[in-house]
């Protein structure tokens, strides 16, 4: 069904099996890209094999960077004509079997897949190029091809004005923000938390103001926390300010905004400040910083492995102070 490509790319269809929260947050930097490359082109994205957190939890934040979600929708396994003409079809879904019924099934004009080293797209990286280690470098090496340029994904994902106005009511500019998200979905990417309050305390000591972000599942630590970190701000807990008790994604990308850097484990809070391009200092253990480290413009990563250990104990408290510090110094310079 390929068709030579004459004309501009105004339909883009994007194929992917689906999308727990956390992989559709390590994503957007992907969607940045595309609608950065082709601001006024339609963006599908369609599932395969479930649903997708764009059309759940990510709805309304995504909303300027996809235009339809299709769930596993009938035209994806029928000769029928409902599936859109798609200018440019990109299936990430990496199995060499999938890419050739797409091609062979979806009506496109160019089709970019990196399964099998690209063996079914029109268009492929050299034969002998580095294979990207990270998901969102591969996702961004075929938005490369098909625009024939680098893209850029430094673009800060907007947040509602409604609560950008809170959170700016609780982190009002002209103080130095920085966020600590201690939390993570697997207790063992998790720095220790009397590191994260130390850090904290050593940051308090410079005139800024340690900003604790806490979901649900951290609020066992919130009164050790507060009693040890008594500058500290819990924006998330600010209820009378943001008029109800709910925690959800827009609040943290809201707060995302008003800080200036934050020390996150591998989470999905990482993700959610990477999406607004908040600089970050990273911290990783156990699981692959190359493949997993959020997209941002200013930050750093510490790995557990350069202080001798999986563990993330082994990363000192002294060595993410100087980070955040050095990201703070270049941000000031910039």
């Amino acid at each position: 069904m390929t068709k030579p490509q004459t004309s501009p790319i105004q339909i883009i269809g994007i194929l992917s099996g689906r999308e727990i929260i956390g992989d559709a947050l390590i994503k957007i930097p992907f969607l940045r890209a595309l609608r950065t490359t082709w601001p006024d082109a339609q963006i599908h994205w369609v599932t395969t094999k479930g649903s997708t957190a764009y059309s759940g939890p990510l709805r309304e934040t995504i909303k300027p960077l996809i235009n339809e979600v299709h769930e596993v929708p009938d035209w994806l396994h029928s000769s029928s004509s409902a599936a859109p003409d798609f200018d440019l079809l990109i299936d990430t879904r990496g199995r060499w079997k999938m890419a050739l019924a797409a091609r062979m099934s979806l009506p496109h004009k160019l089709f970019i897949a990196p399964a099998a080293r690209y063996l079914f797209s029109d268009r492929r990286p050299s034969l002998f190029s580095k294979r990207p280690s990270r998901l969102i470098q591969r996702l961004l090496q075929t938005v490369e091809l098909a625009s024939g340029f680098a893209p850029p994904v430094t673009g800060r994902l907007p947040a509602p004005a409604d609560f950008m106005a809170k959170a700016r009511h609780i982190l009002p500019e002209g103080q130095i923000y920085v966020g600590f998200a201690p939390g993570a979905g697997n207790p063992i990417k998790k720095w220790p938390l009397d590191h994260f309050i130390k850090v904290a305390q050593l940051q308090a000591r410079m005139n800024r103001f340690p900003v604790f972000i806490l979901g649900p599942d951290e609020m066992g630590i919130y009164d050790e926390l507060f009693r040890a970190v008594p500058e500290a701000i819990f924006p998330l807990q600010a209820h009378e300010a943001w008029g109800d008790d709910k925690i959800c994604l827009e609040k943290t990308l809201a707060l995302g905004h008003c800080l200036d850097i934050a020390v996150t484990n591998d989470s999905g809070t990482s993700h959610m400040l990477a999406a607004v391009d908040c600089p970050l200092v990273s911290l990783f253990g156990p699981t692959s910083a190359s493949k997993l480290a959020p997209s941002v413009s200013l930050g750093a990563v510490l790995r557990a492995q350069d202080y001798g250990s999986n563990d993330m104990i082994a990363i000192p408290p002294e060595a993410v102070h100087e980070a955040v510090n050095k990201v703070l110094l270049l941000q000031k310079r910039m």
